[in-house]
């Protein structure tokens, strides 16, 4: 239950830059603007995207917003059944990817048993790790700039010699091939996550064949399809049997299903308002995994626009959002505040 109006809860962030507006029209609404007394919460934004601590996310959202959690539960059978993103073929698999990038890319079971991964994302790799086993760290090898928690001091390449998912469009191939150092037989996957310019990735392709790397394979999950739960544990399923490591009874995932439907099997009321900006001023709106956080606690957004971007204060003001969280540890959050008169 809501009974403060300043409480700093510690969750993960979901989303990315960008920049907002600063001019404010103030509403001449009946009452004054001054009856709007929203619940103010800092966010913590030291991880990104996809972390292993999204649910947690959401238990911490329900904590702040209705009160204690209830005692977690097992999902029924079938619950948040997804469709696969696998395809089985006589001697491997084939993994569907974003339409017009990648529809399929197959991998043979020997490829599936010696597999080498590059993860072109930095939360998700998290998530990859998490959600599937610490098993996961023999495989991926290397993820860009990374930021993530958990990479271990295993042998492998120092990450930034990759660059980040950033510059894959530009400087792909001569990292990769730099990265590679010649190695034309050990099966590698590069995960791009969320980079769906076919351009470049088809020019990394092509590059790469010239090159004699016909062992390298790019494989495609699109971040910005994250419009559903079921899509998420897809994606993780996919991941799993790439390389190997079976998703049907695995642990990590089960906790995950049964804690979410915990929390919405809970939740009996829906309809409060709620609004999130990043330090960069920016908001998350629909097809992002904080508007799914946002689905499972029955919270109404008011940013109603696909993917991250910035509100007019004007907009925020007028729909009077019942919560507002803003970054902890962002230095402008009293400006912030002052903007929308708070």
């Amino acid at each position: 239950m809501i009974t403060s109006k300043i409480i700093v809860i510690v969750v993960a962030a979901l989303f990315v830059g960008g920049a907002a507006a600063a001019v404010v029209f103030w509403p001449e609404n009946e009452g004054g603007w001054d009856e709007w007394d929203p619940v103010i919460g800092q966010v913590d934004y030291s991880l990104i995207s996809t972390t292993p601590r999204i649910v947690e996310v959401v238990e911490n959202m329900y904590e702040f917003v209705y009160g204690d959690l209830p005692e977690k539960r097992t999902a029924p059978a079938g619950w948040r059944e997804f469709e696969p993103l696998v395809v089985p073929t006589n001697d491997g698999i084939k993994i569907k990817g974003p339409a017009g990038v990648s529809e399929f890319v197959e991998f043979t079971q020997n490829e599936i048993d010696n597999m080498k991964v590059i993860s072109y994302g930095r939360g998700f790799t998290d998530t990859y790790v998490s959600m599937l086993g610490d098993e996961v760290w023999d495989t991926v090898v290397a993820a860009g700039g990374s930021t993530w928690t958990n990479y271990p001091n295993n042998g492998m390449a120092h990450t930034t010699s990759l660059g980040s998912e950033m510059t894959f469009g530009t400087e792909g191939f001569d990292r990769l091939n730099s990265f590679l150092n010649d190695d034309k037989s050990t099966p590698y996957c590069v995960i791009v996550w969320g980079y769906t310019s076919l351009d470049s990735i088809n020019g990394l392709r092509s590059s790469l064949s010239g090159a004699g790397y016909t062992n390298v394979k790019i494989l495609v999950i699109d971040y910005y399809a994250m419009n559903s739960w079921e899509y998420f544990l897809s994606v993780m399923d996919a991941l799993g049997q790439l390389i190997g490591v079976s998703t049907a009874n695995n642990d990590a995932m089960s906790d995950f299903r049964d804690r979410l439907y915990t929390i919405e099997d809970a939740v009996t009321t829906t309809g409060m308002k709620v609004y999130m900006e990043t330090g960069t001023g920016t908001s998350p709106g629909a097809n992002t995994l904080t508007q799914l956080c946002f689905d499972s606690l029955g919270l109404d957004n008011i940013n109603k626009t696909t993917g991250t971007n910035a509100l007019d204060d004007e907009l925020i003001i007028t729909s009077e959002p019942d919560v507002i969280f803003y970054i902890k540890g962002d230095d402008k959050v009293e400006q912030r505040k002052a903007r929308l008169g708070l």
